[in-house]
């Protein structure tokens, strides 16, 4: 039997709720040792941000502006997508995050140089120029740096869902064209508030996108934990909110 969105809703948030219970245990008891430590400590900063991502597109959800959180729910994907990609490759995907860091901190403080409005006081000009300096070996992984590349590895429908929410989450007429339509000769309608015609309504499931979002990604952070303590929470949360079906039980 099929259930509606707003049912299917209404469970997403009940699952993101015992999400939260699990984020709320003690992870640093499952830290690994400190020389493999880097995955583990860049991954929780991840999921604690995929986290809050979720809550900002619940709440905005609940208070009508679900097309607004197209933003959040691009940037959940790329949460997701890191997390996934610090699973399968640990080591080698912290030294590609470094490197990219590297270069866009670089960027900073080019911009902040050529600009002449801001300056870097005496401690964080020693602390960019750190980050300049350091030798960072080349790697096979560097490319999933590209979020289009990250993406294409998973697939699963990710690229085309990242571009959509792309596009109504940066300005242009993708953006501007659901408060209007012009397709009438006698007279254009102006929108105070997004309207699709027949195209699906992103916001429909909002939450539900935020729950497999934040479900995927605490699935691969729980790889990175030693014992994996979460498993059995998170089948059971996958279970009842539709993401699983029986067969993780075996």
């Amino acid at each position: 039997m099929s259930i509606s969105a707003e049912q299917r809703n209404e469970k997403a948030c009940q699952g993101l709720q015992e999400l939260s219970e699990l984020l709320k245990q003690d992870t640093g008891l499952h830290a690994p040792p400190s020389e493999d430590r880097r995955p583990f400590t860049i991954g929780w900063g991840l999921v604690a941000a995929l986290h809050r991502q979720a809550c900002a597109v619940v709440l905005l959800h609940r208070n009508g502006l679900g097309h607004e959180a197209a933003p959040n729910r691009r940037l959940m994907i790329e949460y997701m997508a890191q997390l996934q990609w610090l699973a399968r490759d640990g080591e080698d995907a912290v030294d590609s995050m470094n490197k990219a860091f590297q270069y866009s901190h670089g960027k900073l403080r080019k911009a902040v140089d050529t600009g002449g409005v801001f300056t870097y006081d005496d401690e964080v000009s020693a602390a960019a120029d750190a980050v300049a300096a350091a030798v960072i070996p080349p790697n096979s992984a560097n490319e999933f740096n590209l979020t289009t590349k990250l993406l294409g590895r998973l697939g699963n429908g990710l690229p085309e869902i990242w571009t959509s929410e792309t596009q109504h989450s940066h300005s242009g007429i993708a953006a501007a064209r659901v408060f209007f339509d012009d397709s009438s000769e006698e007279a254009v309608q102006l929108y105070d508030a997004p309207h699709y015609g027949d195209a699906p309504n992103p916001d429909d499931l909002s939450p539900f996108m935020a729950l497999m979002l934040l479900y995927f990604g605490m699935e691969a952070f729980n790889d990175l934990m030693v014992g994996a303590p979460w498993t059995d929470g998170l089948q059971r949360i996958g279970r009842t909110a539709g993401l699983l079906d029986s067969a993780a039980d075996e």
